[in-house]
Formats: C-alpha cells, sequence, structure tokens
C-alpha cells in the first residue's frame, strides 16, 4: 500500500508538473504583454519564429495599412470628416471617375456618362477601431446654398487604392453645397457574447457636411 501511494504521488508530479510550468510560462508572457515589455511585433534575436512570423506578415498586410493612410490623406486633401453615433464618417470629392461594372466573369468598363460632374466617396469607419464598415446600405444627398435636393443616390462599394462607397453625381455648377449621407446598419453577423458583447453598429446614422466647395470643371 505504502509502495502504491508513493509511486501515484511521482505520476502526479510527473504529469501536473510540466503543465504548471506551461501556465506559469503563458502567465508571465502575458504579463510581459500587458506591460509592453515583450516583443511580440518586432522580433529579435529571441524571437525566433515568432519574430519571422512577424515580419512577413508585416509585408503580407502592408498594402492594408497602406491604404489606410491613402484614404486617410485624400480625406484631409479632398474632402473632411467626422464623428457621429459608432461611426467616424469621411468623405472625398474628386473628378467624375469609370469604372469597371457587370458580373465579375464579363466585366465591362463605364465611362462617366454626359453631365456627370463628380465622384463623391464616403468612407464610414468604426469610431473604437479605425476599421473600413463594409455591408453598409449608404443614401447620399447633395443639398445647394438654399437646402434644395440637388441630387441623391445610393452609393456602390467600390475596390481601387481603397475600398470605400462612391457614385458619380451631376452638378449644375462651382459651388458651396451640403452632403448629407445616410448610413443604414450593415447586414454582417456579429461575434461577440450572449450578454451584448458585439452588438455593435446597429443603428442608422446620419453623418452632414456643410459648406463643401465642389469644383464642377476639373475632370
Amino acid at each position: 500500500m505504502v509502495l502504491s501511494y508513493r509511486l501515484l504521488v511521482v505520476l502526479a508530479l510527473f504529469v501536473v508538473g510540466p503543465f504548471a510550468a506551461i501556465g506559469r510560462g503563458r502567465e508571465a508572457s502575458k504579463s510581459k504583454g500587458e506591460l509592453g515589455g515583450g516583443c511580440a511585433s518586432g522580433g529579435g534575436p529571441a524571437s525566433g519564429k515568432e519574430g519571422t512570423a512577424a515580419g512577413d506578415a508585416s509585408g503580407r498586410f502592408g498594402g492594408v495599412m497602406a491604404s489606410y493612410e491613402v484614404a486617410q490623406s485624400e480625406i484631409d486633401e479632398e474632402g473632411g470628416k467626422q464623428e457621429v453615433g459608432e461611426h467616424r464618417v469621411g468623405y472625398i470629392v474628386e473628378p467624375a471617375e469609370g469604372w469597371w461594372e457587370g458580373a465579375p466573369e464579363n466585366l465591362a468598363w463605364r465611362e462617366p456618362t454626359a453631365g456627370e460632374t463628380n465622384h463623391i466617396e464616403i468612407l464610414p469607419f468604426e469610431a473604437e477601431t479605425g476599421l473600413l464598415v463594409p455591408g453598409a446600405e449608404i443614401t447620399l444627398t447633395v443639398l445647394d446654398e438654399a437646402g434644395e435636393v440637388v441630387e441623391s443616390k445610393p452609393l456602390q462599394f467600390y475596390r481601387g487604392e481603397f475600398y470605400h462607397y462612391a457614385n458619380n453625381f451631376s452638378l449644375p455648377e462651382s459651388g458651396t453645397y451640403a452632403l448629407r449621407a445616410e448610413i443604414a446598419p450593415p447586414t454582417f453577423l456579429r461575434h461577440g457574447t450572449e450578454e451584448g458583447e458585439g452588438k455593435v453598429l446597429t443603428e442608422p446614422v446620419v453623418a452632414e457636411f456643410e459648406s463643401v466647395e465642389i469644383d464642377t470643371e476639373e475632370g
């Protein structure tokens, strides 16, 4: 009986010991990460394969970061932005543009039609994370200085230097306008918890931009 008891103790130490050490290692790593003392993204002599993987990921996804930088640059130079609800909404005004449209296997190039003067883009980002919001339905209305509607259109989702919602508009002349973007909640599914975490972007919002100077002769 004594021998069996001792054998059980040895087996328990053999099995539990390594897992306890792993647990302590994980807690230590977690603490370093929370305090900023780890090197999860920087690599280095002690990072080994993890550092290499981080470097590879940075290279593969560098285009994503660059696209957000280009978008922000164009918003700053050719538009504006505001926070409304859970969104940070930016707009960009450019000359009318062409695009590929139709079935993906049979795309056709569409030139701006007669009378189209400007390509107006709306970029809704999550205010908290900065991520572009896909799957939303957006209607953009252009109003003149008297508050009268000049044109109102649903926006389409585009791939370009960065993803955005846009359409071409026909404005009568260069001048000062207002833009009203009505954004319906996106239709994607949401991860989270039963307690409510993840129930985000569930309310429609309206972003209004006043005193927008638009040049209809640039194109």
